[in-house]
């Protein structure tokens, strides 16, 4: 039943404070603790109905009256295909599973930037850049709400790596906090209202994320979220920061309760906790359990519909990386085909750790290869074992290999299957390296020695290393942790059934070495307390545009079989102001003959900024489906949010006037058309004081119009067209100018301080 604000606040007030205070922890696994009231919800990190009983077990050990759920494409993979609809259509296929099993709270989706490809819950978090997830991610907590159960967004904020990520504190400035990694947060609040958010373990610039004002206030003050916020499991540590965190907005933390009372007992006693702080928890609680429980029917689940949406979702998410004409294959023309690798007949589809997901109907590859090939014989060789663990155990077999080379020197056509073990990318710790496992790499070096018709399938959750064999292969199809579908998505896109829709949502860098944070992010044996985000605002494809850097495939890269041709760049406004919205007009036509889809891209250049900014930044994308020879118009909206970057100096987001840049692409690196809107804005983006170099005053478009108050001799002075001599002085605090003015007498202390004080008169409105 819905209850309104005020009938939660009346049964707020009926609460003990004993009551109050069991709300602040878990209960036997349970959330709301409240049995007087019949109130308590369950939280399951997915859909399945055994819970955390029957994660990581064997198939074969599993028992089938208690266990099942469609397994999806993990978070990386739903954003390879970049269609929000699609991810919305997934969180409502979970959220209606989840509750016809009685699991009220979702604990997905992770949402956190991917500063490093080594990060070991990449596969768990969508992209590197904030736009494209938080699209995805606002999509899914829609879809998994609409079925009243709670989404969980996570891990809230900074989570970048596993390794020591319990006492590990992330340093990062004030403009890099907020544009990256804090930012994909707010643009979800926008577009969605998660009921429950789950705080990092780490900490931010010195202190856990709980107890840190900083972070807290942005996410209760400034953005005003009055959802229910829960700690990761036990992320909490002592008494001090369990007072701490509830009074900065915790409500729950995700331990056990037993030593949670007592301790929140004497603090109220000491005064150290409120009346109003526990009243607030408490609304938190009741309230989301009147959100989930509010008369909604437990749906009856499709299990074959959603392994349909399942492998839909994987083909729309699987990327075609290198294709030299061989692909689509035709059945009738694949004579002598051998498949090696063990993944060809128990495929990789999902990650380690809590995310994990055992899928209820699992595709075979062999199979689905026995399906459309129709009786078909093909040779099989293993080529390597597979071995899960928290890390696997790698040991090549010489045996396997000499088997699977066997099986290639006879081969006309080899369709090999490759990836991760589960376990080699999983919650609790960090990559060391991008390659393949060395049983997987000696096994492709054999074999192309002896056939290089080879067509490679990968199945990764992060990037990976192909430079090695990415120019001897015929063809590469990166299929992702794509889920229980995974096998039977490959083969049908293989053999031209269905066509490649993923396009990458990070970058595949050519070594681990052009990484951003490869000096910065912490790698075994180390320890390293400190992690200092030394890249900046720079990370993903915002680094290698900055520093030119060739890659291995660019952000938003996928090939198709088929063409596309993009036309008619139209922006509804010549010029726009700060708080305006501009509408961006193209067409995009098929122009071969097949059926396919495209991803047009839309990125934001500034011409000319005051302060450093990326080359180019993704403000916009849309999916396209054409049938051959088929065109359509795409239009896209831009609002403020497309122009502004954060001022550390004066702690807001700003927009600099100017010229900006639309610019169209297929990927980052692929623009196909431009056009220029003017931004006007007299926002300061920079505080203006005396001690700042008259370079800064110089560069910033509000000078010029401060100066128009004054004469104009001052006017042509600061003028570096007609003061040749300016050039050399630029570097000059603004306050001492007056002395170096060459006797012209033009600044006194009193026109300079005018001056700065007309230069901030928008950071003081």
């Amino acid at each position: 039943m819905t209850k309104t604000p005020e009938e939660i606040r009346d049964i707020v007030r009926q609460l003990t404070l004993d009551e109050k205070i069991r709300c602040c922890a878990l209960y036997e696994d349970r959330f709301g603790n409240l049995p007087r009231l019949g109130i308590a919800y369950r939280s399951c990190d997915n859909s399945s109905g055994g819970g955390v009983d029957y994660f990581r077990q064997n198939r074969e050990d599993m028992d089938p009256d208690k266990f099942w759920g469609t397994c999806f494409p993990q978070a990386a993979a739903q954003a390879a295909a970049w269609d929000p609809q699609l991810a919305e259509e997934i969180g409502t296929a979970v959220g209606r599973e989840c509750k016809n099993q009685d699991i009220d709270i979702l604990l997905r989706p992770g949402v956190n930037m991917k500063r490093s490809p080594l990060g070991g819950r990449n596969f768990e978090y969508y992209s590197e850049d904030p736009c494209l997830a938080s699209e995805m991610a606002s999509s899914y907590i829609n879809g998994v709400q609409s079925q009243h159960v709670a989404a969980n967004l996570k891990h809230f904020v900074c989570n970048s790596q596993e390794y020591e990520r319990m006492t590990t504190n992330a340093v990062v400035d004030e403009r890099t906090l907020n544009e990256l990694y804090l930012r994909v947060f707010q643009l979800i609040l926008r577009k969605s209202d998660p009921w429950t958010i789950m705080t990092s373990y780490n900490q931010v610039n010195g202190k856990w994320v709980p107890q840190n004002p900083y972070i807290m206030n942005k996410l209760r003050k400034e953005w005003g979220y009055k959802g229910l916020v829960m700690s990761d499991a036990f992320a909490v540590h002592y008494k001090e920061d369990k007072v701490a965190d509830h009074n900065l907005g915790l409500d729950v933390e995700l331990a056990e309760e037993s030593n949670h009372v007592h301790l929140l007992r004497n603090a109220y006693n000491n005064g150290e906790i409120s009346d109003e702080t526990l009243n607030d928890i408490a609304y938190h609680v009741v309230e989301c359990y009147y959100k989930i429980h509010s008369g909604y029917t437990v749906p009856e689940v499709d299990l074959a519909a959603h392994h349909a949406l399942a492998k839909r979702a994987a083909l729309e998410g699987a990327i075609l990386l290198e294709n030299d004409g061989i692909l689509p294959l035709e059945p009738q023309k694949t004579d002598n085909l051998a498949v090696i690798g063990a993944f060809a007949k128990s495929p990789c589809y999902m990650g380690g750790g809590s995310g994990h997901m055992n899928g209820h109907t699992l595709d075979i590859p062999t199979e689905e290869l026995d399906r459309i090939l129709g009786g078909k014989e093909y040779a099989y060789a293993a080529g390597y074992q597979i071995n899960a663990g928290f890390p696997p155990e790698d040991t090549p077999r010489p045996d396997l290999i000499a088997e699977a080379v066997q099986t290639a020197e006879k081969a006309g056509l080899i369709l090999m299957f490759t990836g991760y073990p589960y376990g080699v990318e999983s919650e609790g710790y960090d990559r060391t390296d991008l390659l393949l496992p060395k049983s997987q790499r000696d096994l492709l070096d054999a074999v192309l020695e002896v056939n290089s018709n080879v067509v490679l399938v990968v199945n990764t959750g992060a990037p990976v290393d192909l430079s090695a064999y990415n120019k001897k292969v015929r063809a590469i199809l990166q299929g992702g942790y794509a889920g229980e579908a995974a096998g039977s998505a490959a083969v049908d896109i293989l053999f031209g059934l269905a066509e490649p829709g993923g396009r990458l949502p990070e970058t595949y860098p050519c070594r681990l070495e052009d990484t951003p944070s490869y000096l910065n992010f912490p790698s075994y044996p180390d320890t390293v307390p400190n992690v200092v985000y030394g890249e900046g605002i720079y990370i993903g494809y915002r680094w290698y545009d900055a520093r030119n850097m060739a890659v291995a495939y660019p952000f938003g890269y996928g090939l198709s079989y088929t063409t596309f041709a993009y036309s008619d760049l139209r922006l509804d406004a010549d010029t726009i102001d700060a708080d305006g919205t501009l509408t961006v007009s193209f067409r995009v036509k098929n122009t071969g003959s097949r059926p396919g889809s495209d991803v047009a891209q839309v990125y934001v250049h500034d011409v000319i900024s005051t302060m450093n900014r990326p080359v180019r930044e993704l403000r916009g994308f849309q999916k396209v489906h054409l049938a051959p020879g088929e065109e359509q118009e795409v239009s896209i909206t831009l609002d403020r949010t497309a122009f502004e970057f954060y001022s550390p100096a004066l702690h807001k987001w700003v927009v600099e006037g100017g010229e900006f840049e639309i610019q169209v692409g297929r990927n980052v690196r692929d623009i196909l058309l431009a056009a220029t809107v003017n931004v006007t804005s007299s926002e300061t983006v920079k505080r203006f004081s005396p001690q700042l170099q008259i370079g800064h005053f110089v560069k910033s478009p509000r000078f010029r119009k401060v100066l128009e108050r004054e004469s104009e001799q001052l006017q042509n002075f600061f003028d570096l067209e007609k003061n040749i001599f300016l050039p050399l002085v630029l570097a000059i605090p603004f306050g001492q100018f007056g002395e170096a003015d060459f006797g012209q007498g033009l600044l006194s202390n009193e026109t300079i301080q005018r001056i700065v004080n007309a230069m901030n008169e928008e950071a003081q409105a």
